[in-house]
């Protein structure tokens, strides 16, 4: 019962790095109680790990996809040599953990294997055949409270606009067993929803390819980079030119899922972000991290020259519900826990919606007014991702945005 992160995959969900946490032994020891807690409850057999997320804490969709990635292993190294030796892609020989399990001896084999190599790691690579890869599980305790019947949701007082912690979905399912077999049974006979890669419409894989272009294309020249101010001017530059390049050199189209037209979430706008500016960051011997803990969640960006030398920035769109808290309270925050006395917070604006408009002109007051409160050099700017006409129909630089009228003022993350 013991399921290590299966680090070959690059996949999972890890703020640093790339590497999760997996299941060690005292996580085995939970899963097998949580088995037994799950068959006292009326579920003699479990044909989803899923299910067994509903009914105990620490099981989601990170731990079930190191679950699956282990067991599944065998076939994914055997997939992998099959397209390696197609494609005469070359191997090296590697020791992977889980390669097989011994059913005698009923514990997982180490074995030396010819695989790919991981030009990042050093270490081998595993292949998954597209069609298997999603954004998130096809069940989620999400999923499950969509499924409860109407009559129960009065009965439980639940409403479906309200944010219910794990602990109360698990709490609700284990008196309600039936329904969650009812559920995973019937989730059984929806299609495959497989993300489509190849077009990647939310802007998760080719973002970097896409952006590099930009980015050679309209090079940034800064002396050499120092001090803290030599350090702010030049994240001044890239955010500038970022600005530059969302509101006039048309990159404001990767910005939008491609399948609905809508503005894409805040985790793809960072994707973006990074994108741009990470080659700046490398000509000049500068560090860029993204999504860094520090103790009070993650910050977006840490962009330093050294440990005594960094910058902190923090990326909202203006339809956020929190948006305010993120420049008042969490970017704030990040910088007290970092000792970090300088920072950005960076809006994307998506539509014209009285919300944003307001926030737009409140937007300078509010950071100057945080910066005097804390006494850090805190700066902030707003990038105009609203779609533009073609430039033939501009006859000013307020005209050719076009209102959209499905960004929400409420949380869209």
């Amino acid at each position: 019962m013991e399921f290590p992160e299966p680090e070959e995959f690059g996949l999972g969900l890890t703020r640093k790095g790339r590497n999760g946490s997996g299941t060690g032994k005292g996580f085995a020891k939970l899963m097998v109680v949580a088995m037994r807690d799950a068959i006292e409850l009326g579920l003699q057999d479990l044909t989803h790990f899923e299910e067994l997320g509903l009914l105990v804490e620490k099981i989601g969709r990170d731990r079930i996809s190191d679950i699956t990635c282990n067991i599944l292993k065998p076939q994914f190294i055997q997939y992998t040599q099959d397209v390696c030796r197609d494609l005469a892609v070359s191997t090296e020989q590697f020791p992977v953990k889980h390669a097989s399990f011994d059913s005698h001896r009923m514990r997982w084999c180490t074995e030396r294997l010819s695989l790919p190599k991981n030009p990042f790691t050093n270490g081998p690579i595993l292949l998954i055949p597209s069609r298997f890869l999603r954004e998130l599980p096809a069940l989620d305790s999400t999923d499950w409270w969509n499924f409860v019947e109407p009559d129960l949701r009065m009965d439980l007082n639940l409403s479906l606009n309200q944010h219910i912690n794990k602990s109360e979905v698990i709490r609700r399912a284990r008196s309600n067993t039936d329904l969650v077999r009812q559920w995973s049974s019937t989730s059984e006979e929806r299609p495959a929803d497989p993300y489509p890669v190849d077009r990647d419409p939310v802007g998760l894989h080719n973002w970097q390819a896409r952006t590099r272009e930009f980015a050679n294309e309209h090079p940034i020249d800064i002396s050499t980079i120092a001090t803290k101010d030599d350090l702010l001017r030049f994240v001044e530059k890239i955010i500038t030119e970022f600005k530059h390049q969302i509101e006039e050199e048309g990159l404001w189209s990767l910005l939008y899922n491609d399948d609905t037209g809508h503005p894409k979430r805040e985790t793809s706008i960072q994707l973006l972000f990074k994108g741009v500016v990470q080659s700046y960051c490398r000509a000049h011997g500068i560090g860029l991290d993204r999504e860094v803990e520090l103790g009070r969640g993650p910050v977006d960006f840490i962009v330093s020259k050294d440990s005594r030398v960094r910058v902190l920035l923090e990326i909202k769109k203006m339809s956020n519900g929190k948006f305010w808290n993120g420049l008042e309270n969490q970017l704030v925050s990040y910088m007290e826990s970092a000792q970090c006395s300088s920072g950005w917070f960076l809006a994307v604006r998506f539509g014209d919606t009285k919300n944003q408009r307001e926030r737009t002109a409140k937007l300078p007051a509010r950071t100057s007014h945080a910066a005097h409160q804390t006494g850090f050099v805190i700066r902030s700017t707003w990038v105009d991702a609203r779609r533009k006409d073609s430039a033939s129909n501009l006859t000013e630089k307020t005209e050719g945005v076009q209102p959209v009228n499905f960004d929400p003022e409420f949380e869209d993350e």
